[in-house]
């Protein structure tokens, strides 16, 4: 009787390093979309400057959590909570940033970026 014999060790190795490195390719992904929300929420954010602090301190990063990878953006001031909620949310910039490259930028390519991986 003929035995059969299957090692999958060199499987799983395969398996993990593509698994790095598709996960190291989204963090790279998340991290460029930051940049990208950073950049619009910078250049088109609707308060007048005073000191210019609020706008060249946006921050944007990139948390990973079990569900994926989250992106944030965040004031560098304590007074930007203010920017987006008083007045109305007459000068609030982080839902337009949102929509404008979240939604519309960033999400559809990553569509695209997947089905290519």
């Amino acid at each position: 009787m003929s035995g059969f014999s299957l090692n999958t060790s060199s499987l799983t190795r395969g398996l993990e390093r593509m698994q790095n490195k598709s996960d190291a390719a989204i963090r790279a992904f998340a991290e460029t979309g930051g940049l990208k929300m950073q950049s619009y929420a910078q250049q088109n954010a609707k308060w007048t400057d005073r000191s210019g602090a609020a706008r060249q301190r946006f921050k944007s990063g990139v948390e990973r959590r079990e569900s994926g990878y989250w992106i944030r953006l965040s004031y560098g001031v304590d007074y930007g909570i203010w920017l987006e909620l008083a007045h109305e949310k007459k000068y609030a910039i982080l839902p337009d940033t949102i929509r404008a490259v979240g939604q519309e930028e960033i999400m559809p390519a990553f569509e695209r970026f997947i089905e290519r991986l």
